[in-house]
C-alpha cells in the first residue's frame, strides 16, 4: 500500500510578491531567539492548515481522514491566495499563543472595581494580538455624586484617557501596538465632552472613537428638535440639547480630523441576532464587528480578484481579454471558508474564560471580501459606477446567500450554536453561526494577497514606496517605483505605456492631468482615464453608496473610509452623513485629505531637487570639465561669545526634554543641546552625543536642509505620540528634534517631514509621518493607519 503524502510534504512555492515575503518575514513567520526566521511562507500556510485542520477530531475523533482531507483544502485556499485568515490567526496558529481572533468586545460597569479590571483583561487581549471595543456609556457623568466616597465621578472621558495610556504602555504580542475603540451614546450627558475629545490631534493616539446615534436622535435633527440627556446611573433624564447641535458638533469634528465617527446603534440591534443575550452597545476597533460583552470575531477575506475569469478568445474594444465573474468557483470555496472560521472557534486559546464561554455561544465568524476594485479593474467596470454597485451588490448576496447554506449544513452535520432558543433564527433557521458575514479592514493581509484593499478603490497607480529593510546597510534608504499590475498590463496592451507616464503618477499626478499636457500621441485612452479612477478622484457620495451596496447583503457592518477632497466643507461631510443613514449603512468613517498631521499613501516629488542633487550634479559637471580637481578645505564658523537662542520643551513617548539652540547673528542655528529629564541614561547620553556632533557639522557648513533628512525617521525608544501639535508623532527623540528644527529655521513649507505636511497632503508631494518599524510612509485606510512596506498597523 502506497504511503500518502501529507500537505505538509507537499512543496508549492505560492506566488507571493516580494514586499509580501517582506511582510511575512516582518510580521508573521516564526523566529528563533535571535529573530531570524525559523520557517517559510509557505510553511506558515501550512502551519496553519494544519492547526486548524486538527478541530476536525473534536466533531470527529476517529476520522484521521477529514483532517487529511480539510489540511489539503485550507492550504490550497491560502496558496492561491483565495482567502486569507486575520492577522492572529496567522501570527498565532500552531505556536504557543494559539490566540487567533482579531476582535473582542468589553464590558465597561460603572465601579472602580470593574473599571480596572475592564482595563487588566485589556492587556491580557493586546498583549495576545487583538484589538478591543468599549463601550462607556454606562458610566455616571462628570460630577455626579459617588455614594460609596461621598465624593464625585469624574466621567467617562477621564476613564478613557486611563484605558489609553494603559494601551500605550502594551505591545501588541511584539508585532503590533493595542487598538481600541470606545463608544459613548448620544444621549449620555458627557456626550460634547466625549465628541471634542480628540479635537487637538494629540489625545487618544491608540483610541478610534464613534458616537452611538439612535433612530429618535437622528428624527430629531432632522425636526430640529430637542431631545433627553439620561443619566446611565439612574436611567432619569438630566438635561435637553439640540439636536442640530450636537450633530454639527459630531460632524465639524470628523471635518477637523476624522474622529468621531458614528455607529447607527438601532440598526445595529435590529439585525442583532441573539438579543435574547442582549442589546449589542460597541463594535471593535473599526466599526464593522458589532459585538455583545466578552464575544470575540473571526475573520476572514475572500480575495475577489482571483475569481475574475478571462477569455483571451473574445476580446473588446479595447483589446482587452473578454473577463466575467467565475461564479462556480466561488460558490466552491465558500464553504471551505466558513468551515475554517468555524474550526477557528474550537482552535482559539482565548485569553479569557468569559470569552470562551461567549464566543463559542453563538460562534460569531465574519467572511468578508478584498480585491473587489482589482475584480471591477480586471472586468473593466469603473469604480464610480452604477454597474459596479449593481454588481457588488450581487457578489455579497451571492457571498452571503452561500455563507448561509454553509452554515445550515454545518449545522447539521456539528449543531447549531448554543445561544440560538429565543435568537430572530429560532426555529427556522438552525445556523451553526449566529453571524457568518463581515466586511473587515484588510490591510495588511491585502499586501500578502496583493490585492485592493477590502471594498476600497486604490490610492494610487503607481507610487514610491521607501524603507530602511538593507539587510546590509540598516540605515539605507530604498526606494522603489510601484505600478498598479492591472494598469501596467492595460498601458502596455493599450500601448499607451511610457516611462514619462508611470513618472507622472508616482508624481501624485493623474491621467487627466497627463492627457491635459502630454501630446496627442501620448494620450491615455478615455476608456483607461475613466477605469482607472482612484480613491481621491471618486466622489464622496460613490463611496457611501458602495459602502451601502454591500452592507445589504452583510450579517454585521462594513469597514470602509468615506474620502473627502481638502477642500470639502462641512456641509459635505454632513450630505455624507444623511445619504449613509438613508442608504442602509450601520456606521459611517471619514477621512478629509489635510485634515490630520499625516496623509494616505502618498507620491514621490518630482521635478524638484534637493541640496544632494544639485550638489552632486554641480561636482560631476565640474569633474567632466576640468579633470582632477583640489577639493577646498573646510572651515569652521565659531558663533559669537553672547548669542541668541532658543529652548524648546518637548516630550516624546513617556519622556520629556529641552532642546537649547544657539544661533549666528543671521539666525541660522550653530549649536545645538539636549538635556533629557532621565540623565545617565542611554538616551541622555545619545542624545548629547547627536547634539555635539550636529553642532560640529552646521559650525563646518553642512546646511540644514541637508543634515536634518539624514537624521529625521530615526527609530527607537523612546517613540510616540508628543505634545506638540505640529509634529504630532516622532520615531525617536533624535527623529522629533531635527523634524522641529526643520520646523523652526527652515519653514513649514521645508523638508519632507512633519515640517510642511499639511501643504505637501494638499499637493500629494509628500506622505508626512514615517512607519516606526520601517521608515516608509503610511497609508490611512479603513480607519487605520497602514504601512504598504513592511505591514504594520494602527487604529486609532
Amino acid at each position: 500500500m502506497a504511503t500518502r503524502k501529507r500537505p505538509d510534504e507537499i512543496e508549492t512555492r505560492i506566488p507571493l510578491s516580494d514586499n509580501a515575503r517582506l511582510v511575512l518575514e516582518r510580521r508573521y513567520l516564526a523566529k528563533d531567539d535571535a529573530g531570524a526566521p525559523t520557517e517559510t511562507p509557505e510553511q506558515l500556510f501550512r502551519r496553519v492548515a494544519h492547526n486548524i485542520a486538527q478541530a476536525e477530531l473534536i466533531h470527529n475523533p476517529l476520522r484521521h481522514d477529514l483532517v487529511d482531507e480539510y489540511e489539503k483544502r485550507f492550504l490550497e485556499l491560502m496558496q492561491r491566495l483565495d482567502f486569507l485568515p486575520n492577522s492572529p490567526t496567522l501570527m498565532n496558529a500552531g505556536r504557543g499563543l494559539q490566540q487567533l481572533s482579531a476582535c473582542f468586545v468589553l464590558p465597561v460597569p460603572d465601579s472602580i472595581e470593574g473599571i480596572f479590571q475592564a482595563i487588566k483583561d485589556t492587556a491580557g487581549i493586546h498583549q495576545s494580538g487583538g484589538g478591543t471595543g468599549f463601550s462607556f456609556s454606562s458610566l455616571r457623568p462628570r460630577g455626579d455624586r459617588v455614594q460609596s466616597t461621598m465624593g464625585v465621578a469624574s466621567g467617562p472621558v477621564s476613564f478613557l484617557r486611563v484605558f489609553d495610556a494603559a494601551t500605550e504602555a502594551i505591545k501588541q504580542g511584539g508585532t503590533r501596538r493595542g487598538a481600541n475603540m470606545g463608544i459613548v451614546s448620544v444621549t449620555h450627558p458627557d456626550i460634547e465632552e466625549f465628541i471634542n475629545l480628540k479635537s487637538d490631534m494629540r489625545s487618544l493616539t491608540n483610541f478610534n472613537i464613534s458616537v452611538a446615534l439612535s433612530e429618535e436622535f437622528m428624527q430629531a435633527v432632522e425636526a430640529d428638535d430637542e431631545y433627553d440627556l439620561i443619566n446611565p446611573r439612574t436611567d432619569e433624564p438630566v438635561g435637553r440639547r439640540r439636536a442640530r447641535h450636537v450633530f454639527d458638533l459630531i460632524v465639524a469634528n470628523a471635518w477637523n480630523n476624522g474622529d468621531p465617527g458614528i455607529v447607527f446603534i438601532d440598526r445595529i440591534n435590529r439585525d442583532n441576532p441573539t438579543p435574547n443575550l442582549g442589546q449589542i452597545e460597541a463594535t471593535n476597533p473599526c466599526g464593522e464587528q458589532p459585538l455583545l460583552p466578552y464575544e470575540s470575531c473571526n475573520l476572514g477575506s475572500l480575495n475577489l480578484g482571483k475569481f475574475v475569469k478571462t477569455s483571451a478568445e473574445k476580446r473588446g474594444k479595447d483589446g482587452h481579454a473578454h473577463a466575467r465573474m467565475d461564479w462556480e468557483r466561488l460558490a466552491s470555496v465558500i464553504p471551505i471558508c466558513v468551515r475554517f472560521l468555524d474550526d477557528v472557534i474550537d482552535m482559539n486559546r482565548y485569553p479569557l474564560d468569559q470569552i470562551d464561554v461567549a464566543t463559542k455561544a453563538t460562534r460569531k465568524i465574519g467572511l468578508g471580501v478584498m480585491g473587489w476594485h482589482d475584480a471591477l479593474m480586471q472586468l473593466g467596470v469603473p469604480y464610480d459606477s452604477e454597474e459596479a454597485l449593481t454588481l457588488g451588490e450581487e457578489i455579497m448576496r451571492f457571498v452571503q446567500e452561500k455563507a448561509n447554506q454553509a452554515s445550515l449544513e454545518l449545522a447539521e452535520e456539528r449543531g447549531r450554536f448554543p445561544a440560538f432558543e429565543g435568537s430572530r433564527y429560532d426555529p427556522d433557521n438552525p445556523y451553526r453561526n449566529a453571524t457568518r458575514t463581515t466586511v473587515a479592514p484588510t490591510g495588511t493581509i491585502s499586501i500578502i494577497a496583493d490585492a485592493s484593499s477590502g471594498i476600497e478603490p486604490v490610492f494610487s497607480l503607481a507610487f514610491t514606496r521607501q524603507h530602511y529593510l538593507d539587510a546590509k546597510d540598516a540605515g539605507k534608504l530604498t526606494q522603489l517605483r510601484e505600478v498598479n499590475r492591472h494598469f501596467l498590463n492595460s498601458a502596455k496592451e493599450g500601448s499607451f505605456y511610457s516611462e514619462e507616464l508611470l513618472d507622472h503618477l508616482a508624481g501624485g499626478g493623474s491621467l487627466a492631468e497627463w492627457n491635459e499636457t502630454c501630446s496627442e500621441t501620448q494620450r491615455v485612452p478615455d476608456w483607461a482615464t475613466r477605469l482607472f479612477v482612484t480613491a481621491h478622484e471618486i466622489d464622496p457620495e460613490w463611496h457611501v453608496r458602495m459602502q451601502a451596496a454591500f452592507q445589504r447583503h452583510t450579517d454585521n457592518a462594513v469597514s470602509k473610509t468615506i474620502n473627502f477632497p481638502e477642500p470639502a466643507t462641512q456641509a459635505d461631510v454632513a450630505n455624507a452623513y444623511w445619504l449613509a443613514y438613508r442608504e442602509g449603512c450601520k456606521g459611517i468613517t471619514i477621512y478629509r485629505d489635510g485634515s490630520r498631521d499625516y496623509s494616505v499613501l502618498s507620491h514621490a516629488t518630482v521635478n524638484v531637487k534637493g541640496p544632494e542633487q544639485e550638489t552632486a550634479e554641480a561636482l560631476q559637471e565640474i569633474v567632466a570639465g576640468v579633470g582632477a580637481i583640489e577639493r577646498p578645505h573646510p572651515v569652521r564658523e565659531f558663533l559669537p561669545d553672547e548669542r541668541r537662542s532658543v529652548t524648546h520643551k518637548f516630550r516624546v513617548g513617556d519622556q520629556e526634554g529641552y532642546l537649547t539652540v544657539g544661533m549666528y547673528p543671521d539666525g541660522r542655528p550653530g549649536e545645538l543641546f539636549v538635556k533629557m529629564n532621565k540623565e545617565g541614561s542611554t538616551v541622555s547620553g545619545l542624545m548629547d552625543a547627536v547634539a555635539k556632533v550636529a553642532s560640529i557639522s552646521l559650525q563646518f557648513g553642512v546646511p540644514l536642509e541637508a543634515l536634518a533628512p539624514k537624521m529625521r525617521n530615526t527609530r527607537f525608544d523612546p517613540s510616540g505620540p508628543t505634545t506638540n501639535p505640529d509634529i504630532p508623532w516622532a520615531t525617536s527623540v533624535v527623529d522629533y528634534v531635527f523634524h522641529w528644527l526643520e520646523r523652526k529655521f527652515l519653514g513649514e513649507g521645508e523638508g519632507s517631514g512633519v515640517a510642511g505636511r499639511g501643504e505637501a497632503m494638499r499637493t500629494g508631494e509628500s506622505s508626512g509621518v514615517g512607519c516606526p518599524k520601517c521608515g516608509a510612509l503610511l497609508a490611512y485606510q479603513e480607519g487605520c493607519l497602514v504601512c504598504r512596506s513592511c505591514g504594520y498597523n494602527r487604529c486609532g
